[in-house]
């Protein structure tokens, strides 16, 4: 009789309709890490107003490029655009339909998107060993008040600055209560308000409504609050682009409200950063926040959870936020006199006290962020193995 354990069993496998679903995904800024589903519906390229994904570049034609869906896969056509259309670095003919296949980088200037077929492999997975050259967008962002933002993303910048010799912008998109200038001893002049004015934001012209900080530039928010109304997304955008055309890294300092600002920031960064306190009423709008980046689709690649404050007495513990959020963090420890530094003394705890564990926490942030590697605590395999997952 015939040994049944040893027969080969063949299964059909099923694949679910959310994995069989293909992306443009972006590999550069200011599109980087963003994914467009690509359905039956054309999908349109363009430096005009409407298009499906609209380039911010006079070497982008108005109707560059589509992507059509035809006979089950998907076509690339360049429009006869002006300076072409790039298929893996080869330049297509043009109004000639070709087919695009899983992992294929399309180009239109310097703009690359990366077509994914996410029934071939996992979209972020596939994602991670691509280039990821270039300028990038960090936000942190906090669903409620006095989470620190202002003072981490001011200690943060200056270790960009001066530790990784990064060029470095920092947003103040706080648009009615931003306070980086009053941390960083600034006075009153142009900003956010002023910029909008112009008839056009561009990388030539922002330049004049920033300031000069420790090492790093800064655009403040409006003076008045009622002025916080008059700035849009589109704004938000061509402020964003602006500054990316001239930096390596743009750090924003958001606002609690979700709107159309907010929003257009989120997708324009390469990183989001949601910062809470170890608090339980934090912790349940950390986890609504949550809740709704993974609705708009952001990978945790993209969105990162940032506990600050942790080890302040009478508040959650590290085991007691992991069984919460259920997913990894990083954190920056309680240490108010070497905090109080920044928030009002006017000078940068990172810089002053650059040994203090809220400054290795803030230059562990840093140096993920610029690619190097990460120092470890002391303390054994364990306390190495918590700084490597962040913790």
């Amino acid at each position: 009789m015939a040994d049944e354990s040893k027969k080969t069993v063949f299964r059909k496998i099923v694949v679910p309709d959310e994995e069989k679903k293909k992306y443009l995904v972006g590999n550069t800024p200011p599109f980087l890490g963003k994914p467009y589903e690509l359905t039956p519906e054309d999908l349109t390229i363009g430096r005009e107003e409407g298009r499906s994904i609209q380039i911010p570049s006079d070497m982008v034609s108005r109707l560059h490029a589509t992507i059509c869906f035809k006979d089950g896969a998907y076509f690339i056509i360049d429009n006869d655009s002006s300076n072409g259309t790039y298929l893996n670095s080869k330049q297509v003919a043009a109004n000639t339909p070709i087919q695009l296949n899983h992992k294929d980088v399309v180009k239109f200037d310097v703009y690359e998107f990366i077509f994914i077929d996410s029934a071939r492999a996992d979209l972020w997975e596939t994602l991670k060993p691509l280039n990821r050259s270039g300028a990038q967008t960090i936000t942190f962002y906090s669903p409620k008040g006095g989470a620190g933002l202002t003072s981490i993303v001011s200690n943060l910048a200056y270790a960009m600055a001066a530790h990784a010799k990064k060029k470095v912008a920092v947003a103040d998109f706080n648009l009615r209560f931003g306070d980086i200038l009053t941390y960083l001893g600034g006075k009153p002049g142009l900003g956010i308000h002023e910029l909008i004015q112009e008839p056009e934001i561009t990388g030539e012209k922002i330049g004049k409504f920033l300031r000069q900080g420790p090492g790093f530039s800064y655009l403040t928010a409006p003076v008045k609050t009622e002025y916080a109304e008059l700035v849009k997304g589109d704004h938000v955008k061509k402020i964003l682009w602006s500054l990316e055309a001239n930096h390596d890294f743009v750090i924003v300092d958001s606002k609690n409200e979700i709107d159309d600002v907010s929003l257009t920031t989120w997708e324009l960064s390469s990183q989001i950063f949601v910062v809470a306190q170890p608090e339980i009423g934090q912790m349940l709008a950390l986890k609504k926040i949550l809740d709704i980046m993974n609705q708009l689709k952001y990978p945790e690649t993209k969105v990162k959870v940032l506990i600050n404050r942790l080890g302040r007495p009478g508040t959650l513990s590290t085991e007691e936020i992991k069984t919460i959020v259920r997913r990894d963090f990083v954190s920056l420890p309680f240490v108010p006199e070497d905090a109080v530094l920044t928030t009002h003394g006017g000078q940068l705890y990172v810089k002053e006290r650059t040994a203090s564990p809220l400054s290795q926490g803030i230059l562990n942030i840093q140096r993920t962020l610029c690619g190097e590697e990460k120092i470890a605590e002391e303390g054994g395999i364990f306390s190495k193995l918590r700084a490597v997952l962040g913790f």
